[in-house]
């Protein structure tokens, strides 16, 4: 059975560091914001074997890579990579093959920032998948940019590739879903989410002014009311904080002086950092701990469920304004 404890953790909003003390659920004995990838895996072997599991974001040294090297060891059924750019995940393919070879590995493209490409590529993937259908979907792609920039479809970028990307290709996906005993979405957030307002009226920046902790902060706490919604349809799903994970992709297109300044941050104010095979373990414990069923639309942080931070967070009324939003945004409904 789950214990409580008192737990302190700092988040990391834009800049600026939140201390909080929280009433924390540890969901499995001796996890905490030091384990390893692996040992979740090998915790829970039964509830990776033979499954299907899909992963967004599996670029080489990302969350997605160490969270699809980490499920291999598990003997998965299958694999699907989703990502821009499939030439570039090789390294990920032939590790999870150097792992286990019987493992099914299936690469497809799709750019987050093109509804248009999420449709063709979740079209496939129903198409190819149908069979099977899909256990686990892992929202794990994210971007952090210094600069405000706009997709194709006219929408703000972090809101777009971490946020209404993945809540079509959710949806859309739902069909393989719903095939599975047990379905679950795992949407990969941060700490940030905190400083976010839960005010979606003006998502996209055009009457106030742009920040890259506001556009961040905004779409990261996107991810935990996406979570809630789909909790209240009856579909099981969980935000995560991985944790100060360095040297990760999701830093590529920052300039260097404000990384170092992100981190030297962290740093001063003695935050745990984790190697990228500990940055996955959150995720993981989201994923496949049969413990944490019954807590669906919560939010986890070193690999337990925490309490909600930030007045975003909790406002009311946030995750149907949310999900009516982004229906209007993607230009499609979804019944549940």
């Amino acid at each position: 059975m789950p214990r409580a404890e008192c737990y302190i953790s700092i988040s990391q909003p834009g800049n600026c560091f939140v201390l909080t003390l929280s009433l924390i659920m540890s969901v499995s004995r001796n996890f905490g914001p030091t384990t390893y990838n692996d040992e979740v895996i090998d915790t829970f072997p039964d509830r990776v074997r033979g499954r299907v599991f899909l992963v967004t974001g599996p670029a080489p040294n990302g969350l997605g890579d160490a969270t699809l090297r980490a499920l291999a060891r598990g003997h998965p059924a299958a694999l699907l990579l989703v990502g821009r750019t499939p030439a570039s995940y090789a390294p990920v393919v032939d590790a999870i093959h150097s792992l286990d070879a019987s493992i099914l590995v299936r690469v497809y493209t799709i750019d987050l920032n093109s509804f248009a490409s999420v449709r063709a590529g979740a079209a496939k993937i129903l198409e190819e998948n149908d069979e099977k259908g899909v256990d686990v979907v892992i929202n794990s792609a994210g971007v952090m940019r210094a600069d405000l920039k706009y997709t194709v479809d006219g929408n703000e970028e972090h809101f777009q590739a971490n946020h209404l990307g993945h809540f079509l290709l959710t949806n859309l996906l739902m069909p393989l879903l719903r095939k599975s005993e047990e379905p679950r979405v795992v949407n990969v957030s941060s700490g940030a989410y905190v400083v976010g307002t839960g005010d979606y009226s003006d998502v996209n920046f055009k009457n106030r002014a742009f920040s890259r902790p506001a556009g961040y902060s905004q779409a990261k706490l996107a991810n935990v009311h996406f979570s809630q919604a789909l909790a209240k349809r009856g579909i099981t799903s969980f935000a995560l904080h991985p944790g100060v994970v360095r040297g990760t992709s999701l830093q590529r297109d920052m300039p260097v002086e404000q990384i170092e300044e992100m981190f030297a941050g962290a740093k001063a104010r003695g935050y745990i950092f984790k190697e990228l095979s500990q940055g996955a373990s959150t995720t993981l414990v989201a994923a496949r701990d049969p413990n944490i069923k019954d807590k669906s639309g919560g939010v986890l942080e070193d690999c337990r469920l925490v309490e909600l931070h930030g007045e975003g967070a909790k406002k009311e009324g946030a995750a149907e304004e949310l999900w009516k939003l982004s229906e209007k945004l993607v230009g499609q409904e979804f019944v549940f």
